[in-house]
């Protein structure tokens, strides 16, 4: 039953101050807000004033609620948006066609599966189509009552010698559903941190935040730095070695002593660029955050006017189709960064990498 909080109607007050105000009507109401105009005797102003004061008393003050964060996803939830994430990958997969993955894949992850699915339809094999298992170890829930937001997943491992993947499953509005948005494989041997139970969640973390040792979006930009300028970067310090760098370093290496590049007045480089878009990340249980972000890479391999570069990888070929080799060739990639920042104050202030996505999308003879 609903209480009628109409409020009763009211009067206009007697003016007591008239001798005969107990026998007096009450004043029309116009005449009464005549009346509340005049301007009472100083000794009667003073006088209702003392009374006023007199009489007030401190009205309470509610005391505000502590604010309760609730977790945005229930673990039932996250389980059924990554089955659904996995059912368009295996029809799309069987069907190396990449056309339902807009269901339920967006940004880096949407890019880099649509590739990878071209390659597989041109070579009839799927040995370049990354593994997704949506059987996950970990999940890690948002709090966040805002949108975009995101939930992390922890795969279980695909096979005996590949690692688990770092998935992130982004809602860009109330109205989406939640999306495969990024992966990246974890290196080998690599320790993740920790976070709140699914049941508590954990919180988003901006990309400007300054409880960090770096915020987001200054990790993000200073790892790529020291993908650009490796040992040279004023950055390099401030991450640990990591096997991505490694395997760069040990690629340009290579070519730098083989004779025959260098004969050919051979030329490589490799160019990160992190996106404009801002990344996703969400705090660890002790204060830091897991942060994923996408980025994309120029690899461009050069030599003297007579010389034929061909692509040398079964998906670089793929890409490449039947365009004729000249003496450049262009390799773009599409790119997923994850790294972990520590909370500022930390005794370890190094920002740790913890794993990557490198997917070639597109090759061609010039940049």
């Amino acid at each position: 039953m609903t209480a009628d909080l109409t409020p009763a109607p009211t009067q206009e007050p007697v003016n007591s101050m008239h001798p005969d105000a107990a026998n007096r009507h009450p004043a029309p109401a116009h005449r009464a807000r005549r009346l509340g105009r005049l301007a009472l005797p100083t000794s009667v102003a003073v006088a209702v004033g003392l009374v006023t004061t007199a009489c007030s008393t401190p009205v309470p003050q509610p005391t505000p609620e502590a604010t309760v964060t609730q977790p945005a996803l229930s673990l039932d939830q996250d389980t059924a948006i990554l089955g659904k994430v996995g059912d368009v990958l295996a029809v799309a997969d069987k069907k190396r066609d990449a056309k339902a993955l807009s269901q339920r894949l967006s940004g880096p992850a949407l890019a880099m599966r649509t590739a990878e699915l071209t390659v597989a339809k041109k070579v009839k094999s799927d040995d370049d189509v990354t593994a997704l298992p949506t059987k996950v170890q970990t999940v890690v829930v948002p709090t966040s009552t805002t949108w975009p937001r995101a939930a992390f997943a922890v795969s279980a491992q695909p096979s005996g010698t590949e690692p688990p993947r770092l998935m992130a499953l982004k809602q860009s509005s109330a109205r989406d559903d939640y999306a495969l948005w990024g992966w990246a494989r974890l290196f080998p041997g690599i320790t993740m941190p920790t976070f709140a139970a699914p049941g508590t969640g954990s919180a988003a973390v901006t990309s400007d935040d300054t409880t960090l040792v770096v915020t987001p979006k200054t990790a993000v930009a200073s790892y790529v730095d020291v993908l650009n300028k490796g040992s040279k970067s004023k950055h390099a310090k401030s991450f640990a070695k990591d096997a991505f760098r490694t395997g760069l370093a040990s690629k340009a290496a290579a070519l730098d002593k083989n004779k025959d590049f260098k004969s050919a007045k051979g030329k490589y480089s490799e160019t990160f660029t992190a996106a404009k878009g801002e990344p996703v990340a969400i705090r660890t249980a002790d204060g830091g955050a897991l942060v994923m972000a996408d980025a994309s890479a120029v690899e461009k391999t050069s030599a003297e006017s007579k010389a034929k570069i061909a692509p040398s990888t079964a998906a670089t070929k793929a890409l490449f189709g039947d365009t004729k080799p000249t003496n450049t060739l262009v390799v773009k990639y599409r790119d997923v960064l994850a790294l972990y920042v520590p909370p500022s104050g930390a005794s370890d202030a190094k920002v740790k990498v913890l794993g990557v996505e490198h997917v070639p999308v597109k090759v061609q003879t010039h940049s």
